[in-house]
């Protein structure tokens, strides 16, 4: 960790960072992660947003970043990007008018046009959230017709009868029965 904490930091100053931030106690680390964790908070008072969820490869990082930034200004949107780094877990932030039917729609395409990045640069559709109803239908994006065809036929034989949340994580079309 070492070694990696002053290549980041290298790299950091080779781009102009002008503040460095170094923890040197569990008290520190806390207070550094409560502002990680009051980034969603303090984002929500600038404006609505829908918290995306994909995971990339950590190397295409800035990469991706960019692209989002060039979806996001597509859309005629913002964005407040909120990530784990060192795991490559992305929680950009789509900032929107939650009042204004049009910029709704326009941000749920853009999440989405997001997470199909996520599995075009070799990631995945969720990190650690999951599957729900939003993402189901993406899931054709990441994973083959047979290889969806496998794991409904386990899960139904778990549940026969699709009754454990029914609408999510599986397409609607194209289920298979045990």
């Amino acid at each position: 960790m070492d070694d990696q904490l002053v290549r980041i930091i290298e790299i950091a100053r080779k781009h102009g960072v002008t503040t460095i931030k170094e923890s040197k106690s569990a008290m520190e680390t806390a207070a550094i992660w409560k502002g990680r964790k009051s980034a969603f908070g303090a984002t929500g008072k600038i404006a609505d947003y829908i918290c995306m969820d994909g995971t990339i490869p950590t190397g295409r990082l800035p990469e991706v970043l960019t692209r989002i930034d060039e979806l996001v200004k597509h859309y005629g949107l913002r964005v407040a990007n909120v990530f784990h780094a060192g795991d490559g877990n992305l929680h950009p932030l789509v900032l929107y008018n939650i009042n204004d039917p049009v910029e709704r729609q326009k941000a749920e395409d853009c999440g989405l046009d997001i997470l199909r990045l996520c599995v075009e640069v070799g990631g995945c559709l969720t990190g650690e959230h999951g599957v729900g109803v939003e993402k189901r239908d993406l899931m054709p994006v990441q994973f083959a017709r047979c290889d969806l065809d496998q794991q409904m036929r386990v899960r139904a034989v778990f549940d026969p009868k699709w009754l454990l949340n029914p609408a999510k994580v599986f397409p609607l079309e194209g289920r298979v029965a045990a």
